[in-house]
């Protein structure tokens, strides 16, 4: 029986942007390739993500990178406010599992200067409680970021908490921690698949 959810922010919670944007974005500022792009972003992703870098250090591991002074009018790479902006039914989504009695908390991989435009904005309000890759040092799909999940949700197993993610390699971590899933491709139709299995216990 489902008793809690787990919500992923962007591509969830969010509309979600194409995952390649930022390096399309550098490598038009800066004049590079894209694959080249890319390939520095990668390589400040994980450390920049989990708050083992500031903004300011992962410029400056950039830069160095690429041999260049980047200014700040061409740094404008990441998600915009307007890309991470909530959709309106899918908090008015969770507000109404909230109200039935569920708990529902947010998993993010997220920077630390995004999640603080996001938290500004009242994007994560509708939540129990938020566990940011940026503030907690781990990212999905570690364990580690399930686990602490868990911890917030006294009282209930794995296999009673419902976890939507719209990345592959997080759904399947969290299989393999012990979470039902859904991978959501589709908003509209996560919300069914969600009704549907509440609904069906409520008949059982």
């Amino acid at each position: 029986m489902i008793k809690a959810f787990l919500f992923d922010y962007d591509g969830v919670i969010s509309q979600g942007v194409d995952v390649t944007l930022p390096a399309k974005r550098l490598a038009h500022n800066v004049g590079i390739s894209e694959a080249r792009a890319a390939e520095v972003i990668k390589s400040i992703w994980n450390d920049y993500s989990t708050g083992r870098l500031s903004s300011n250090d992962a410029w400056n591991s950039i830069e160095d990178q690429l041999g260049t002074n980047i200014p700040d009018e061409k740094r404008n790479i990441w998600r915009t406010r307007d890309e991470l902006k909530p959709l309106p039914y899918m908090l008015e989504f969770v507000n109404g599992l909230k109200s039935k009695g569920y708990r529902a908390g947010l998993l993010s991989n997220v920077f630390k200067d995004t999640a603080d435009m996001i938290r500004e904005s009242g994007g994560y309000d509708s939540f129990d409680f938020t566990i940011l890759s940026c503030e907690v040092g781990a990212r999905k799909p570690d364990a580690k970021v399930y686990a602490m999940a868990m911890k917030e949700l006294p009282g209930i197993q794995p296999n009673e908490v419902l976890f939507l993610d719209d990345r592959e390699h997080c759904i399947l971590g969290a299989k393999e921690f012990g979470l039902q899933t859904i991978h959501v491709t589709d908003h509209k139709v996560a919300i069914e698949q969600v009704n549907r299995l509440i609904n069906s216990q409520q008949l059982n």
